[in-house]
């Protein structure tokens, strides 16, 4: 498909909070889907492969906080997530893959690095499946303040070698890598998600310029404010930031909305303020 502007994209995975759904309700996901697609405010959508259906075990990030919820959900492979999507015939842009690969990559033993390697092919394959085309990964462990970017970057391309037809898109989340930045990172890599809480964290939004020839997804952070988004402790605000992007640097790829501190039953207000982000 041939965009003549920004499609417009919504990350499932914390918005089934305006439902009253959890984050990891499958059913519920698929349920936000449908209404949302009936009001005509996004394209497509962001489906995160999430950590909390995994069989072989717990989530890694955050595990004491994210045990409770691991235990209260179902479990899917990746055959039973591509086909419930599949049957839905909603189109799914973008797949973002399980947010411990980085965690296993950086970890150290040759079982966490074989783990990492398939949580990588599990989320590049989910998105082949769906017909995604971008893939977003969280590649190395945030907490780390030791590892090798040049082995990621080997284990990345080994991987999208066997997924042609993918697009692996490294997000710049936070680092403690000694003397780095995300954006340091992220430049290393063929394809880049802009995420503009972690550019406003770091304040090196305006460094992305340079690379926007190879970002293919940008997430847009926010909280909900009746019906406008509000990108709070960053140096621009929200609306500031995507302008930039959109109209200054001429970007026309993907805008995923990644909305945070939604509260139940406010479907209303996020359906309003979503209506806003189309060109």
């Amino acid at each position: 498909m041939i965009w003549t502007r920004n499609p417009i994209s919504i990350s499932v995975s914390p918005t089934t909070r305006v439902i009253g759904k959890r984050y990891y309700d499958l059913p519920g996901t698929i349920e936000l889907m449908h209404r949302l697609w009936q009001e005509s405010v996004v394209d497509g959508f962001e489906f995160q492969n999430l950590a909390e259906w995994d069989a072989a075990g717990p989530p890694r990030d955050e595990a004491t906080k994210r045990l409770a919820a691991w235990e209260d959900s179902q479990r899917y492979k990746v055959g039973e997530i591509a086909s419930l999507l599949n049957g839905t015939g909603l189109p799914i842009l973008s797949v973002h893959a399980n947010r411990d690969v980085g965690i296993y990559l950086c970890g150290g033993s040759e079982r966490d690095i074989a783990n990492g390697k398939t949580l990588i092919h599990e989320s590049l394959s989910l998105a082949e499946e769906v017909s995604a085309q971008v893939c977003v990964f969280h590649l190395w462990d945030t907490w780390k303040e030791e590892f090798d970017p040049a082995f990621l970057r080997r284990i990345l391309c080994e991987a999208t070698a066997q997924h042609p037809g993918v697009k692996a898109a490294v997000e710049n989340v936070p680092t403690r890598l000694t003397r780095s930045t995300p954006f340091d990172l992220v430049q290393q890599f063929e394809w880049i998600t802009l995420d503009l809480q972690w550019a406003a964290m770091y304040d090196e939004l305006d460094r992305f310029e340079s690379v926007m020839d190879r970002v293919v997804n940008v997430h847009l952070r926010g909280r909900l404010e009746g019906k406008a988004w509000v990108l709070d402790d960053a140096p621009f605000g929200f609306y500031e930031a995507l302008r930039l992007v959109r109209q200054e640097w001429g970007y026309r790829g993907l805008l995923t909305m990644e909305p945070g501190r939604l509260r139940d039953g406010n479907l209303e207000s996020f359906v309003a303020a979503m209506a806003c982000l189309a060109d």
